[in-house]
């Protein structure tokens, strides 16, 4: 019957209450109201230490099996991704395991405290993270139509990743940014503020930008009426995204692009406005080029922001700052296609205000 009892406790000795067991077993013993001679207790004692001396070996056994299987796990906090690699030598076998008089735990076939599951989980993020590590570095070197594609299969399998998402968005608006027909861009737009949409409550300073760059885009072909309430949609989420990420340039240059179209409103437009809204959304030229000018000083990369800051002097009449700023423009070399447009309508503004000074605001 002894033996019996030590079978069914540590049957299961891979696993994380082996020697529990034991202390399960020692308890049995004790408490078991009925005689028992010396030399059966001396024979159980005996076994008790062969027991241990074979639990050491599968301790031992078991750490060099950890060595060789190092688990990276990935942990979500707002926009950051943080690995911990668990390095740490757990002893699985530790005799001070709390467990009750009537608790029974079975490890069944388990080989180590890392389950099968976890590291397919694991290795499948690890997976993941490289394909977006790939795909971050062919969009940055320029669009590609074969990583909107990527995406689109990887946001159906995995369409709560946000991390995943957001670069669905970015790449959907690159993807119509391509597009000749405004129908087919159109349909780029919808389906990537789709996605956005469905995983909307997750912090994340990617998917607010870039949800935001979709409702823009998309107020483009709009009424004056759903325009401004998308205009208001887009102020709400880069106004959110900054609150994250205060130092994003892009966000400042975003921010900026709003208060200069609201400033730059016409009268009707207005007027359409403030039948939509108690309050029409405050803005001034002096406050979009606060947001350019904070854009540029956090190392802006965007043609356009060296552009609307001359505007803005344009429009506040400061004709000599803005025609400084447009000959930074003009002298700069044109390395992409958005180099090009700025380009081009950077020396339309200088041929017509070059003649301009500070003296006629």
């Amino acid at each position: 019957m002894h033996n019996n009892l030590i079978a069914a406790a540590i049957g299961v000795t891979v696993g994380v209450i082996s020697a529990a067991s034991i202390f399960i077993y020692r308890k049995i013993l004790a408490n078991q109201q009925y005689s028992t001679t010396i030399s059966d207790l001396d024979a159980a004692n005996k076994r008790i230490d062969e027991l241990q001396t074979e639990l050491e070996a599968l301790r031992l056994q078991l750490r060099q099996q950890k060595k060789k299987r190092k688990t990276s796990r990935k942990f979500n906090s707002n926009d950051s991704t943080y690995t911990v690699d668990n390095d740490t030598d757990v002893d699985v076998f530790s005799t001070t395991t709390d467990i009750g008089d009537d608790e029974f735990y079975d490890c069944s076939d388990g080989e180590s405290v890392v389950s099968d599951n976890d590291l397919r989980i694991s290795e499948e993020l690890n997976q993941l993270d490289i394909i977006l590590k790939e795909i971050d570095e062919q969009i940055n070197n320029q669009f590609d139509v074969k990583a909107y594609y990527a995406l689109q299969t990887l946001v159906k399998s995995h369409p709560d990743n946000v991390e995943v998402v957001w670069r669905f968005a970015r790449a959907s608006y690159h993807y119509a940014e391509a597009q000749t027909d405004n129908n087919v861009k159109r349909l780029f737009i919808f389906e990537g503020v789709q996605q956005c949409e469905r995983v909307l409550e997750n912090q994340n300073v990617n998917l607010y930008k870039w949800y935001a760059i979709l409702i823009g885009l998309d107020g483009d072909y709009l009424s004056v009426t759903d325009k401004i309430k998308n205009g208001v949609v887009f102020k709400k989420y880069i106004e959110m995204a900054l609150e994250i990420q205060p130092d994003d340039f892009e966000l400042h240059y975003l921010l900026g692009r709003f208060k200069y179209e609201i400033a730059n409103l016409s009268w009707i437009e207005k007027k359409v406005a403030a039948t939509l809204f108690a309050k029409l959304p405050s803005s001034s030229i002096e406050e979009a080029l606060k947001c350019f000018e904070t854009a540029a000083k956090l190392g802006s990369t965007n043609p356009y922001t060296q552009l609307y800051i001359s505007k803005c002097y344009i429009a506040l009449k400061e004709y000599t700052h803005a025609n400084n700023s447009l000959k930074e423009i003009l002298e700069k070399p044109i390395v992409t296609i958005d180099d090009g447009k700025v380009y081009t309508e950077a020396n339309k503004l200088f041929n017509k205000y070059s003649g301009y000074n500070y003296s006629e605001k």
